[in-house]
């Protein structure tokens, strides 16, 4: 055998050679993928037990995993036996608003013995337990007692009311209390709002809308006037009042107080008192059991057109003075009612008396923009007034009384 057979024959062993190596290393591969894929159907079908006796939550408690610790956005990743996956992002992030507010928001039931047991709701204002809500929840209470989320009931006492904003103070007896923080930023038009309550007795009920308008002024039956308002469209019914209007955050931006509708129920327009004014009416009910307010005693008539008309007015509007308190603060400042008789409506009022069109630097249009002008003060405040007499302005430092239910009704529209 020449050399050329030599190498020839060489070569077909190596190429036998490797056809054998690549066979077993295929036939390797494919044992290998044989074993895992009956290995992944073995392990398949145990998870599926575990799945099928202890639910996904089981497979992770097996796995080691602490499943009751786990969280997603703030919500508990297991809110009930079922994975977080099954909920889009959007009630993920719903669910945790109302899991950070629910033990900040109480039930509230009052009793007398001349009306029925009432109830509404409270928001928690500090760690001691001073608790928020209306006036309206427990204005006819003698006694109180406060529901916890959790189930516990404590006994409470009322601080103090205040009437033109419809605001209470209760102080619940238990300590170590998480308080509901109260927004520092302005509500906006279209943001996304909660509300939380028990309407109707159904505790701890969650409704969701949004802001639908802010500054709305409200006129209240009594004469009073509140202004700065949150007007929305989340679904309020009665059991709703003292309780939070939150934001996305779980931030409170008001105080649930009224319903406007025919029926007083949500097919109407809601409105909660601002973050803004719950401090202060809220600060000073705690401190001193009322809310002082400043007030000019002089009885008004806001100014319409016929008014103007009728009496030559070189303004059109401002609140026209029909009478100063004779030996009152604001006479004593100079300001001057009118002295010509007239029918209003069912009211007597007297023309030619001052208008005022200014106070504390607040254009005054209307009832709403005073209120506003005056919310502020304190009885024994002294405020610059600015008003209209005949064809002059004069500039005043009027002392304030002490605003109260009675000289509220002091206005006429």
């Amino acid at each position: 055998m020449d050399d050329k057979e030599k190498i020839g024959a060489i070569l077909k062993i190596v190429a036998a050679g490797a056809a054998v190596i690549l066979v077993l290393c295929l036939l390797g591969y494919l044992t290998s993928k044989i074993y895992v894929s009956r290995k992944q159907d073995e392990l398949k079908e145990a998870l599926e037990l575990v799945l099928a006796e202890r639910g996904e939550k089981g497979v992770f408690e097996l796995a080691g995993i602490p499943v009751d610790s786990l969280e997603y956005s703030g919500a508990s990743l297991y809110p009930s036996e079922r994975g977080a996956w099954t909920y889009s992002d959007e009630e993920l992030a719903v669910m945790a608003v109302f899991e950070d507010c629910r033990d900040k928001v109480v039930q509230i039931i009052s009793q007398s013995m001349l009306s029925d047991r009432g109830q509404g709701a409270g928001v928690v204002l500090s760690e001691d337990g001073y608790i928020l809500t209306n006036r309206h929840v427990v204005a006819d209470g003698e006694t109180f007692s406060v529901n916890f989320y959790d189930g516990t009931t404590v006994p409470a006492t009322l601080i103090g009311t205040d009437s033109l904003t419809d605001v209470a103070v209760l102080k619940a007896d238990v300590d170590g209390l998480e308080p509901m923080y109260l927004s520092s930023s302005s509500p906006v038009v279209g943001q996304t709002a909660f509300a939380l309550g028990h309407p109707y007795g159904y505790t701890w009920s969650f409704s969701k809308g949004i802001v639908s308008g802010i500054g709305r002024t409200i006129y209240l039956d009594d004469g009073g006037v509140v202004p700065g308002m949150i007007q929305t469209d989340a679904l309020i019914n009665p059991g709703n009042s003292g309780g939070p209007l939150v934001d996305s955050r779980g931030e409170m931006l008001g105080l649930v107080s009224s319903i406007y509708s025919s029926s007083g129920s949500a097919e109407g327009i809601s409105f909660a008192l601002p973050a803004e004014i719950i401090r202060r009416v809220a600060g000073q009910l705690i401190k001193e059991g009322k809310v002082s307010r400043g007030w000019i005693d002089v009885f008004t008539v806001e100014l319409n057109p016929q008014i103007v008309e009728y009496s030559g007015l070189l303004v059109d509007h401002g609140l026209l003075v029909s009478q100063a308190v004779s030996g009152g603060l604001a006479d004593k400042a100079g300001i001057k009612g009118g002295k010509d008789k007239a029918q209003y409506g069912s009211s007597v009022i007297y023309l030619g008396g001052d208008v005022i069109i200014r106070v504390n630097g607040v254009d005054i249009y209307g009832y709403s923009d005073y209120f506003s002008a005056l919310f502020g003060t304190f009885g024994g405040d002294v405020v610059e007034v600015v008003v209209q007499r005949g064809d002059k302005q004069v500039v005043l430092e009027v002392p304030l009384v002490e605003q109260t239910e009675e000289n509220v009704k002091w206005i006429l529209r």
